[in-house]
């Protein structure tokens, strides 16, 4: 068997964190399916943090530390703000319990801007296998479509501490100044977890 890396450990303690977050959400509607699916959660999950240094994912373990330690669920946080654009009515009844989080605004518009250059790069060319998420913009969210991937992503980095959001936003621009895509590098995890090749070998399967 072969030997779990440091940094493959720190990928996994961080997705258990989140995972045992996660299980503490709670709808109005009951329990959501994906809430009794942790493989398709790790995958998912593990699939993002692996773009990030070493240094992001302990400065997000100590975001989810000091969250407990505060008596907040960095998850319910998330899928709580999603609520705004897809279910208006039950965000109002929740709002109270969120943190204020207007500084953080500037920042993380910045990371969701590029971020959003990287999605319609992925659907331009892998239209096949990108379609399969999430709607791009937070205009397409709504009850039928739900959350996008731009109202997903800006809800989560409104969760972050501002150190771990400056961390984030120096990685995202360096990767885009040297004409990289942390996006396309996530998906191409995720398809990898999944037993294809490449990126292209999915877009291929799903044409």
């Amino acid at each position: 068997m072969a030997k779990i890396s440091d940094r493959e450990q720190l990928i996994f303690d961080v997705t258990r964190t989140e995972w045992d977050m996660f299980q503490h959400v709670y709808n109005t509607g009951g329990r959501a399916s994906c809430q009794d699916d942790p493989d398709t959660f790790f995958k998912m999950r593990m699939s993002q943090w692996m773009v990030y240094s070493d240094e992001v994912l302990h400065s997000y373990l100590e975001d989810c530390r000091k969250a407990y330690e505060d008596g907040r669920n960095l998850m319910f946080e998330k899928y709580g703000r999603m609520m705004e654009s897809t279910f208006p009515e039950e965000y109002e009844e929740i709002k109270e319990h969120l943190p204020d989080v207007s500084d953080k605004a500037e920042i993380v518009d910045q990371i969701v801007r590029i971020n959003l250059e990287w999605d319609a790069k992925m659907l331009q060319d892998y239209p096949n296998l990108r379609k399969r998420g999430r709607v791009l913009t937070t205009a397409q969210d709504g009850i039928m479509a739900g959350s996008s991937m731009e109202s997903y992503l800006r809800c989560e980095l409104l969760t972050y501490s501002m150190h771990t959001l400056e961390l984030i936003r120096q990685e995202t621009l360096a990767a885009y100044e040297k004409g990289e895509s942390l996006l396309q590098q996530t998906i191409a995890n995720e398809t990898l977890f999944y037993g294809y090749g490449s990126l292209q070998e999915a877009e291929d399967k799903h044409a």
